[in-house]
């Protein structure tokens, strides 16, 4: 698509103009450099159709590219379709150049743009009956599950399922990130190197200050057999070069990065058989709150989509869930 053919001035003075724009935004740099080439098959496209400027794009002309979008063929595997991943990669790039051209003031591009979808992209999700299970199962009686394995393991599930945190998000967390006196949890860098703030439910602000007060705690700190033998009632020592600004930290006082082994490790524990993963938790709050009446737009807010294409999943989930 890098090499589709661009005549107009109009069109190549606005992709460029696109590409500082997402950059000087702080997008990362993959983005900078995928974003304007499916832009450009949309700006190719409309010039194929003598259409030069982009005012005189219509809202049939768009909706006429999507369809071709999801009927032309796979270019780089030749006799295949595009994959739903690809044509919403290419939808998300639209909705980001229509708000680039929105802002200018002197363009305008009205997108009402719905995501594709295949049976492979529905993702799987935890029932609110599932998550309970979840939750009262962290602190079952297991040797490699001890009360910090569990304060933590609530923590997890306040985290990635409570405020719907990315995998990335919750990994990079800080202590400092977290308000609890005003249940606020700042996420510093998300996607697209977006700020945002996430109310923290009442249980889960338990959960945190819980894990934050002892749990945390407890990891940093040596509990060797040995050394509680040897001089018993001293208090153990901190441990050597701990993270102290990560939140979740592992046993070994290191910022925790393989969260995905430890869900695994509790749904085996709660005899959950769903295929979850923490992104899936992030996918399971976010259906529960549609399920629940929340409006698409304060749900696209809460997750950090910067679309509402991304957030369209969700009704398809439910609309899955319905028909089983």
């Amino acid at each position: 698509m890098k090499t589709l053919l661009i005549n107009s001035a109009h069109y190549k003075y606005l992709l460029q103009s696109f590409a500082e724009y997402i950059q000087i935004l702080g997008y990362a740099a993959t983005t900078v450099q995928t974003m304007p080439i499916h832009v450009r098959e949309f700006l190719h496209y409309l010039e194929q159709r003598n259409i030069q400027q982009i005012q005189q794009a219509t809202p049939k002309d768009i909706d006429q590219f999507v369809y071709y979008l999801k009927h032309r063929a796979n270019k780089t595997t030749k006799g295949t379709a595009l994959s739903s991943s690809s044509i919403n990669k290419t939808l998300n790039a639209l909705q980001l150049f229509a708000k680039y051209l929105n802002s200018t003031g002197k363009y305008t591009l009205t997108l009402q743009l719905e995501r594709a979808f295949n049976d492979t992209s529905i993702p799987n999700i935890l029932t609110i009956t599932e998550i309970k299970q979840l939750y009262q199962a962290t602190f079952l009686p297991n040797r490699n599950n001890t009360i910090a394995t569990g304060q933590r393991d609530r923590a997890i599930i306040a985290v990635f399922y409570g405020c719907g945190l990315r995998k990335s998000e919750g990994i990079n967390l800080n202590i400092a990130d977290i308000d609890l006196q005003r249940k606020l949890l700042l996420v510093r860098k998300g996607k697209g190197n977006k700020q945002r703030y996430v109310p923290i439910a009442a249980q889960h602000v338990e959960d945190i200050k819980s894990y934050l007060q002892e749990g945390r705690e407890w990891y940093l700190h040596q509990h060797a057999h040995y050394f509680h033998q040897e001089k018993y009632g001293s208090p153990y020592p901190k441990k050597q070069e701990v993270d102290t600004e990560a939140f979740f930290i592992s046993q070994h006082g290191k910022r925790l990065t393989c969260m995905d082994s430890q869900l695994k490790r509790m749904l085996k524990r709660a005899e959950i058989t769903t295929p979850i993963t923490l992104h899936g938790l992030r996918h399971s709050i976010a259906t529960h709150l549609l399920q629940s009446g929340m409006d698409m737009e304060a749900i696209a807010k809460f997750l950090g989509h910067s679309s509402l294409i991304s957030t369209q999943i969700y009704t398809h989930i439910l609309n899955e869930q319905q028909n089983e």
